[in-house]
């Protein structure tokens, strides 16, 4: 039996910076991955099996497993399990993580012999923050997703999510989204980063999608208000729908369990180790 943890990203700065040939966005991000994660187990089996404590539909573990098989004319299957932690929909990378593993582990289980670099191939076919969620390390990410600088990690003891139960489409803020500025912000609040100051990052850092998923999806103005109550920088992560408050201190935050008709989660994390 193969073990593999996907680890939630979370995107401490989000990008926008142009439209490709091919559809895609130029982004820059400063993405982290957490300690909240999906666990995958990998057995041996005839057929291709996936067992799931969630019921997801056009499940990304699927696919990729299946294309690994086809890819690779591998003769035998895989019992896949999947114990789902990262909330759906909710920006934080679960489904490019779960695809990520997949990836790691049927390459072992089968005994692919794939380098890091063949896996980020096939990893960015299937997803933009697969290459990322592939090395799980805090990183610059540029391009699509494909290009990555590693980081050190910023000095942060405790992270809060406020997760409603309002499953964000990515594509549908992607397609919605309105390029209002170039990479020389972005660049400016990366080298803060680098230089290691990052009190002056956190007070710059943004997301160029916040705007258009709160125009997507009204509902989310009221989480971030009340996001905003625990932390003044607090933020949302990738096309949302979750928000996320960095070292709240003494901020009572378990007391929230509804806003407006949507129901609440509060998790509390940290840096993967």
């Amino acid at each position: 039996m193969i073990v593999e943890h996907a680890h939630a990203k979370l995107n401490l700065m989000l990008g926008v910076t142009g439209k490709r040939e091919d559809g895609y966005h130029e982004l820059v991000m400063v993405n982290l991955p957490l300690a909240l994660s999906d666990t995958l187990t990998f057995d041996a089996s005839k057929t291709i099996i996936l067992e799931s404590t969630v019921e997801i539909e056009e499940n990304v573990i699927l696919k990729t497993a299946n294309m690994l098989k086809t890819r690779f004319n591998v003769k035998e299957g895989a019992k896949i399990t999947l114990e789902k932690h990262i909330p759906i929909g909710a920006g934080l990378g679960g489904e490019s993580a779960d695809i990520a593993a997949t990836l790691r582990g049927l390459n072992a289980l089968w005994s692919l012999g794939l380098d890091a670099l063949a896996l980020e191939e096939i990893g960015i076919e299937l997803g933009s923050d697969v290459p990322f969620c592939l090395y799980e390390k805090p990183a610059v990410v540029f391009g699509r997703g494909e290009q990555l600088i590693a980081l050190d990690s910023p000095p942060i003891k405790e992270i809060v999510l406020i997760v409603p139960d309002l499953k964000v489409s990515t594509k549908t803020v992607f397609q919605s989204h309105r390029l209002r500025q170039g990479t020389r912000k972005a660049v400016k609040v990366v080298k803060d980063y680098l230089e290691g100051s990052y009190e002056r990052f956190f007070k710059k850092a943004y997301n160029d999608l916040e705007k258009t998923a709160i125009r997507c999806y009204p509902a989310l103005r009221q989480v971030r208000q009340q996001a905003k109550r625990i932390g003044r920088q607090a933020r949302m992560t990738g096309s949302g729908s979750a928000y996320f408050v960095i070292d709240p201190g003494k901020k009572e935050v378990q007391n929230i369990h509804k806003i407006g008709n949507m129901n609440i989660r509060i998790l509390k994390t940290t840096l993967k180790t």
